[in-house]
């Protein structure tokens, strides 16, 4: 019953996080403006299309994107000097796709790849660690801690300091496979920077010690306000919007536990 629940709860919360990202929102005020527009209520079909219409150019525009996505992705900073005591980095996992006619570096996603290559560069400045990937497979025959474990092992990590955490599909159950397998001791978290202030807390919730080390930065810089719409600023508001979501929606669930414990 209890792993039932969780998957009813994870997918609850996908659904809501794809109707509520800032392209859903403006696709849906296009839908609502044709509709009104095939009934012939121009006056309504104007509104909406208009407010479609400045609300995807303001959710591709550079000043305000940067603006949601850098309180997040500004408040851990890049970890630089590494303490070579830790014997732990764990890599979250993103996503991939198995084409048999591509690398591994091909078919793993952007974000799975700048990650990966991170902890690898991490894990190569400490003594005797162990690499920690995680990451479900979906609806691919392999999963994502795997391929970033197949390629880890191209790059010059050896087989026996990687550890897989291939059943997880969300930063809540990674915490807890955490748990299980570190317990308390100190690791070094690598994920991407915007989402690594709602995978600390997660972490923190479950009573663990990560260290920050952000990556994947999607605002390098401040942008300028002469920019005009482009694709990838619409990239960072989507991102930033889905954390904002993740992180109310794990303070939700902190209260309903607390409320029913």
């Amino acid at each position: 019953m209890e792993k039932k629940s969780k998957i009813m709860l994870f997918t609850l919360k996908k659904i809501i996080s794809t109707f509520l990202m800032p392209l859903s929102i403006g696709l849906t005020l296009f839908v609502i403006g044709l509709f009104y527009l095939l009934i012939q209520k121009q006056r309504k079909a104007n509104f909406f299309m208009i407010i479609a219409f400045l609300w995807t150019a303001l959710i591709a525009y550079s000043p305000f994107s940067n603006a949601l996505i850098q309180p997040l992705e500004n408040k851990y900073p890049s970890y630089i000097q590494i303490d070579k005591s830790i014997k732990y980095v764990l890599v979250l996992g993103s996503g991939h796709i198995n084409n048999e006619d591509l690398s591994e570096v091909s078919q793993l996603s952007r974000t799975a790849l700048m990650r990966l290559s991170e902890g690898i560069r991490i894990y190569k400045e400490l003594d005797n660690a162990k690499l920690v990937l995680s990451g479900y497979k979906d609806d691919q025959k392999v999963s994502n801690a795997v391929m970033m474990k197949n390629l880890a092992l191209k790059f010059g990590v050896k087989e026996e300091n990687i550890i897989t955490h291939e059943e997880v599909r969300d930063t809540q159950e990674e915490a807890i496979k955490t748990k299980e397998t570190i317990n308390k001791e100190p690791f070094i978290l690598v994920t991407s920077a915007a989402h690594m202030p709602r995978a600390m807390k997660i972490f923190e919730t479950q009573w663990l010690n990560p260290i920050a080390a952000p990556t994947d930065y999607l605002s390098k810089n401040d942008g300028t306000y002469l920019s005009i719409p482009k694709a990838i600023n619409l990239k960072k508001t989507e991102s930033a919007m889905h954390e904002y979501l993740g992180i109310l929606w794990h303070s939700i669930l902190e209260k309903i536990k607390i409320f029913t414990d």
